[in-house]
């Protein structure tokens, strides 16, 4: 099975951008019982912000007009529409992560994946 296959479209992925804060991610996350956010410029995702991050923004007191951009990790792991589901799953044992993007062909932001949807 390929990515394109069992990823959240882009249409229903919830997305931020860099200069949003930590309250509007949180409500995000919250509202819509998700467990991340994907931050989008100019159709690339270029960060993406998890449970596991607004934890930490949490530990380390930070407020909640702290923008997104000061919490989200930039180092985002991609993998492709088109790329087999064993594939996939490398990425996320190689990283050790829990959440990639998805990209088309020409590296736009295409959609979400997380380590329960490949199993």
């Amino acid at each position: 099975m390929r990515v394109s296959g069992f990823m959240i479209p882009k249409e229903q992925v919830k997305t931020c951008v860099a200069s949003d804060t930590i309250e509007s991610v949180l409500d995000a996350i919250l509202d819509n019982k998700i467990s991340a956010v994907v931050c989008v410029e100019e159709n690339k995702a270029v960060g993406i912000i998890t449970k596991t991050d607004l934890t930490k923004a949490y530990k380390k007191q930070l407020p909640l007009d702290t923008k997104i951009s000061d919490i989200m990790v930039a180092d985002v792991k991609a993998v492709f529409e088109n790329q087999p589901r064993d594939k996939a799953a490398r990425v996320f044992e190689t990283n050790k992560i829990h959440h990639a993007v998805v990209v088309g062909e020409n590296g736009e932001f295409s959609g979400l994946i997380s380590s329960l949807d490949i199993a």
